[in-house]
């Protein structure tokens, strides 16, 4: 591996240098030869896509020892060489993903450089985590009133008031009652 930066040395490099080095291992026992259709998935597939499926591993058909012996084929038999995309998605979603199949598998194919996916297999299984942030919840402004009053020591106004909603947001997540 060639250090991030060439200036450094390699004990400095950031953690994410290392990344693609420590998952090789894992994922070529998958079968997915670069991080990036991880790592990328929801911008190679599309936001839809993205949320619904994660890629578990690509299976790649067995190759015959001396690739200029084999007859020419048809399209189909092209088309059964190529690998498959084994993808992890709830029930709810396998027809979407199926109508999709066309477009997943071009966006794929476009990221690797080449037509290596023949074919999508779907793979029941829960839903892949979302990562969406929830929004906040309000404040009680009584209660961030309260905790200000508590506050009356400290002389920084933002401070006082940064302090004062912190207390008030960790109080109302974890349901207590101030008194």
């Amino acid at each position: 591996m060639k250090p991030a930066h060439p200036s450094r040395p390699r004990y400095r490099q950031p953690l994410s240098a290392f990344i693609p080095e420590a998952l090789a291992p894992v994922l070529k026992t998958r079968g997915i030869a670069t991080s990036a259709l991880l790592t990328e998935w929801t911008e190679i597939a599309g936001p839809m896509i993205g949320k619904i499926a994660s890629p578990l591993e690509i299976r790649w058909p067995k190759r015959a020892a001396d690739p200029s012996a084999r007859p020419s084929r048809s399209a189909k038999a092209e088309k059964a060489e190529k690998a498959v995309l084994v993808l992890a998605a709830s029930g709810a979603y396998a027809l979407e993903i199926q109508m999709a199949e066309a477009r997943v598998i071009e966006a794929v194919n476009r990221r690797l450089g080449y037509a290596a996916i023949g074919r999508l297999e779907i793979r029941q299984q829960p839903a892949p985590l979302s990562l969406k942030k929830m929004p906040p919840t309000p404040d009680d402004p009584a209660l961030v009133k309260s905790f200000i009053e508590k506050a009356d020591d400290i002389s920084d106004d933002k401070l006082r008031e940064a302090l004062a909603r912190m207390g008030a947001r960790i109080t109302q997540k974890s349901g207590t009652k101030q008194g």
